[in-house]
């Protein structure tokens, strides 16, 4: 953020400290936003990013800056979000920052995702040695979409996010490519045959996943499976799948799967618990910070074996299943019915026989089969919602069970101040919030926040 005559000016990609050329792209009454055009000066301590995609992807945006840089820029976010944007009286936002203790790194800095979708595409421009840009009509390759550039994908050679080995495998796909000639999916249109290529690895268990998400019929990809065998041989990957997807989402609602090698799925370890991930389960993309994350969980809630848990928004039933060991009894709600069915299986293989799953929305479930006043009395309530935040009718079904506490794990600092303004408002007072840095050189950051009945 830049101040203009007092006015607060927003630029992606700038970091503090720069002298940057800035185009106003919009403006308010109180606030502007700008576009970085030229860094005319780097910023003290600024550092060379590791990536050579780092000025044109967008993923990293804080790849130039040192490690404990990022990590005390994203404690003040929480800090400065809390103070801000909470929607409560100004004596009790000024108190918030307080209750914000010092963030956890993440044990990892490059190479800690176990997850990575890429997508097939054209490019539209191509950057020769002379770093002239000469256009390209389609140019297919594979890469990411760049801000604001759904139509077409920015083709890269490397990724330090995910694994050591990813410049070989995206050389393999290239040639796979060239080979077989199969057109790319071209969005505007809707056709084309290769969509994306979804890659999962378990940490612990070195097993690897391989999902090509193509617009073809099985008769049509039959004469090609033998293509896409060649992504087999490596002994590391243990699933190598095809899915077919014929939606306009990014993510196919009823995948129609063929699988070339072992398993529609991989095992991963999360502490002593074994999860298998099948290619749309969700599951945090940095193990090893998960870890600490579910281990502060457990600190926050302090269970005992007299207490009665809901997991909302359970996912495939991990923070609900590293509970259970604590406590009584679990319950998750959760409204995907693959991850449900992964939570299900997963439960039964870790043999935890104090947990069970209601299917649907949080604010369905929690208002019908779950009420309050009904079968469950819950003396802790733990909310993982996505970026979005809660529901409202969530939030008051939570807030009608008056649990003794409440522990909301967020993704996104903003709209966890938007509900912690109604939290605050239904009897509850912030005992404090941990953030944990799950996401590096990115300004996302994950946080875990105990409320007590007051």
């Amino acid at each position: 953020m830049a101040l203009l005559d007092g006015l607060p000016i927003f630029v992606l990609g700038a970091i503090p400290g720069q002298k940057v050329q800035v185009s106003i792209q919009k403006r308010k009454d109180n606030f502007a936003e700008g576009k970085l055009l030229k860094v005319l000066q780097t910023a003290p301590g600024e550092i060379r990013p590791r990536c050579k995609h780092f000025w044109d992807c967008g993923g990293c945006v804080w790849q130039h800056l040192p490690y404990d840089r990022q990590i005390l820029y994203k404690e003040n976010i929480v800090k400065e979000t809390l103070e801000h944007v909470t929607p409560v009286d100004e004596k009790v936002r000024k108190s918030l920052p307080g209750r914000v203790l010092s963030i956890i790194p993440s044990p990892q800095v490059f190479y800690y995702r176990n997850k990575l979708e890429l997508s097939f595409g054209q490019s539209d421009t191509v950057v020769k040695d002379d770093a002239k840009t000469i256009p390209l009509e389609a140019s297919g390759g594979i890469g990411f979409h760049q801000p604001n550039q759904w139509a077409s994908i920015l083709p890269i050679t490397e990724c330090h996010l995910y694994d050591e080995q990813i410049s070989a495998l995206l050389l393999e796909v290239n040639r796979f490519m060239e080979q077989t000639r199969l057109p790319v999916y071209n969005p505007r249109t809707h056709k084309g045959v290769l969509r994306s290529l979804l890659l999962r690895r378990g940490i612990h268990t070195g097993e690897q996943m391989l999902c090509f998400l193509v617009q073809a019929r099985k008769r049509e990809l039959e004469p090609l499976f033998q293509h896409f065998m060649r992504f087999g041989q490596h002994p590391h990957v243990t699933s190598l799948l095809i899915v077919e997807h014929f939606g306009l989402n990014d993510k196919p609602d009823h995948p129609q799967m063929h699988v070339l090698k072992g398993q529609p799925f991989i095992r991963e370890r999360l502490i002593d618990l074994t999860f298998e991930l099948s290619p749309f389960s969700f599951f945090q993309t940095n193990t090893l910070a998960a870890e600490k994350l579910y281990q502060c969980i457990a600190k926050v809630a302090d269970l005992s074996q007299k207490d009665t848990v809901l997991d909302c928004y359970c996912g495939i039933g991990s923070i609900g299943q590293y509970l259970a060991r604590f406590a009584k009894k679990v319950v998750g709600v959760e409204s995907a019915a693959s991850a449900v069915e992964d939570a299900l299986r997963s439960a039964g293989k870790n043999k935890i026989g104090n947990i069970s799953f209601y299917k649907g929305n949080a604010e369905d479930v929690l208002n019908k089969q779950l009420a309050p006043g009904g079968k469950y009395a819950f003396d802790c309530i733990v909310v993982d919602p996505p970026r979005a935040g809660m529901h409202k009718r969530a939030l008051s079904a939570v807030l009608g069970h008056k649990p003794e506490k409440i522990v909301y794990v967020s993704c996104n600092t903003s709209t966890f101040a938007r509900d912690l303004g109604e939290i605050l408002k239904g009897g509850y007072e912030l005992r404090m919030v941990q953030p944990i840095d799950l996401f590096p050189h990115t300004a996302h950051v994950e946080t875990v926040a105990l409320l007590q009945k007051s």
